[in-house]
């Protein structure tokens, strides 16, 4: 008989070990210090941005502090597979600035805007080793829902990246604002966009954007952890599973080595064309979460503590 999927409810509930319970004892201390703003974790070689005790924001390492250290992160640079040469990125959410610094220093004829809600996470920008805003970068200090309508943005790509402490955040992962995305985006411009939750929760997001970039939408999970990756092109000339995978050369592969891009490509999925009526929409959304509860199972790569996170990215980063 089969095993039972394990929800993902269930996945970190595992018994604490003793060296986990002293890291939780150091984040509440390091949080009631805060006093409710976001904290900083030093643990040589890594320096980590946290919300909450429970919520880790962002990591890098000191030594190394434009490479991307989590696999999620490396993931949405999957924009590459549908436009190798962006002139201008926009970020929604900052954190630690993980992506706005590997665009930075990689893309040096492209210009990036972050927007970040959070006045407290961008003083912590100087701790990250954000570049100070210049003619290339620009971080402002806004609500996106508010501030992306007001502009004319012509981004070859979107980074939506926005987290607070309840998880994903609803006014950036609605019908409104994947339209104002699909405004702002240039002719071949990607929507990247950053997720967790449930089938039951993510499904109604990809249909939203399915029907929102004329079914142009592919998903990959991340290597080690449980974020879903999905890449939205709004280039009407994408029709097939195979579309992303067009641009993939060595030349691409040689400049972003430690991307994976190769593995990236063969692990998309992605959903054909649909009708746009209602009955259409709601078997797209049942079959999405049939999708989707196959890929977003018990994994064994997906460190289940701080201790085996620490262990995980610091291989990765040894081997890079």
């Amino acid at each position: 008989m089969a095993q039972p999927r394990q929800s993902l409810s269930r996945l970190f509930l595992n018994k604490q070990t003793s060296e986990e319970a002293r890291h939780q004892a150091q984040l509440q201390a390091l949080a009631k210090a805060a006093h409710g703003k976001p904290f900083v974790l030093d643990d040589a070689p890594l320096r980590m941005m946290y919300l909450t005790p429970d919520c880790m924001q962002s990591a890098m390492r000191t030594d190394m502090p434009s490479h991307l250290l989590c696999a999620y992160s490396r993931a949405m640079m999957g924009f590459l597979l549908f436009n190798s040469q962006p002139e201008h990125i926009v970020l929604i959410g900052l954190g630690g600035g993980s992506l706005v610094k590997y665009c930075y220093e990689h893309f040096p004829q492209c210009r990036i805007t972050a927007v970040e809600i959070d006045a407290d996470v961008i003083a912590l920008r100087d701790a990250f080793g954000i570049p100070a805003d210049n003619t290339r970068l620009q971080i402002i200090h806004a609500d996106a829902v508010d501030w992306l309508p007001q502009q004319q943005c012509e981004a070859d790509v979107i980074f939506l990246d926005a987290y607070d402490v309840n998880g994903l955040v609803p006014a950036l992962n609605s019908d409104y604002f994947y339209a104002i995305c699909y405004q702002q985006l240039s002719e071949h411009g990607v929507l990247v966009a950053n997720v967790w939750g449930k089938p039951s929760v993510i499904a109604p997001m990809l249909t939203r954007l399915h029907h929102q970039f004329q079914h142009q939408v592919w998903w990959s999970k991340s290597a080690d952890s449980y974020n879903l990756l999905v890449f939205t092109s709004k280039a009407a000339a994408h029709s097939d599973v195979d579309a992303p995978r067009k641009l993939l050369d060595d030349a691409l592969i040689n400049q972003h080595p430690t991307l994976a891009l190769r593995a990236l490509s063969a692990s998309l999925h992605y959903s054909p064309h649909q009708a746009s009526a209602t009955a259409a929409e709601i078997s797209l959304n049942e079959s999405l979460q049939a999708q989707l509860r196959t890929l977003l199972v018990a994994d064994s790569r997906v460190p289940q503590d701080y201790a085996g996170f620490r262990s995980l990215v610091l291989n990765a980063t040894a081997s890079a």
